[in-house]
């Protein structure tokens, strides 16, 4: 593959990844008094926007197995170790980038207006700020390379055990027939006698 191709499919991984995760990641406005959050049910958001990116950035991470397969060529370890640290690259960029659009721009998954408590406690100079789009699990940027990694390895060990488990230079014969060529010459020549 064209290092000009693989850089703009690499980009438009990353583009679609940031869009996925906007797109389903819920969003609610959140409950502050200026200063910090106050709103109840935050670490359900968080783990719900953490868990949004795992599964996007997993389909991600296992398109970029599956590209590094289709390779022309076949997989190399060259091939296999750039989609690694492309997976990677591309699991920060997208919590980057989507941390960054959910800043400006709020997400279709909004949450329902606010119950009442939460109205009267606005009414008492708490304000209502959107949540925006934020990673809290560092450990989520992981999971697209390791998927990277794991399709490819799959598919090779799969390809492995599949194959011909003798070698076929041992079973030549001496005189450069296989054994199963000598075989069926010693099966033509007991049948014509």
């Amino acid at each position: 593959m064209r290092p000009a191709r693989a850089v703009a499919g690499w980009v438009a991984l990353v583009l679609a990844t940031t869009l996925a995760w906007w797109l389903l990641a819920p969003q609610p406005p959140v409950v502050t008094d200026g200063e910090q959050r106050v709103s109840p049910g935050l670490p359900e958001l968080a783990a719900a926007q953490d868990g949004v990116f795992v599964l996007v950035t997993a389909v991600a991470g296992a398109l970029a197995g599956v590209l590094v397969l289709r390779a022309r060529g076949g997989p190399t370890g060259p091939a296999a170790l750039l989609a690694l640290v492309a997976s990677a690259l591309g699991a920060l960029a997208t919590s980057v980038l989507g941390s960054a659009l959910g800043d400006l721009v709020a997400g279709p998954r909004r949450a329902p207006a606010l119950p009442a408590d939460v109205a009267d406690r606005v009414a008492e100079g708490v304000v209502v700020a959107p949540s925006g789009l934020e990673l809290t699990a560092g450990a989520a940027l992981v999971v697209q390379p390791l998927l990277a990694a794991l399709v490819v390895t799959a598919v090779l060990v799969v390809a492995m055990l599949r194959g011909p488990s003798r070698d076929p230079e041992e079973d030549a014969a001496p005189g450069g027939e296989t054994d199963d060529g000598a075989a069926q010459a010693g099966a033509g020549r007991a049948s014509g006698a």
